[in-house]
């Protein structure tokens, strides 16, 4: 029996391997979809603030920069840095707009 990369998959482990495929696929982000995602946030703070007020878009924009920080540490924390880092965590704030 033969370990290591080079060694042939069974049948379960090429499911296995298909289906995390498929998932990685799905849940994938783009750059585009940030962007978009950006962009409705943008909207939904401008209809907060002119239906419920100033204080309701700066919650909005506070949750948003709040998540942004959070996931720029965490990217941080796990070894990026620079645009790398800043991209990463654009992608994991934004990028939810992409499954729309």
């Amino acid at each position: 029996m033969q370990d290591g990369p080079g060694r042939e998959l069974n049948a379960y482990e090429k499911v296995l391997a298909e289906d995390r495929r498929v998932l990685r696929e799905v849940l994938s982000v783009s750059i585009g979809g940030a962007h978009a995602g950006l962009v409705i946030t943008v909207f939904i703070m401008v209809l907060f603030g002119a239906f419920g007020g100033t204080v309701w878009a700066l919650i909005v924009g506070g949750a948003f920069t709040f998540w942004f920080t959070v996931t720029l540490v965490a990217v941080v924390g796990g070894g990026r840095r620079g645009w790398a880092a800043v991209k990463r965590a654009y992608l994991l704030t934004f990028g939810w707009a992409s499954w729309l």
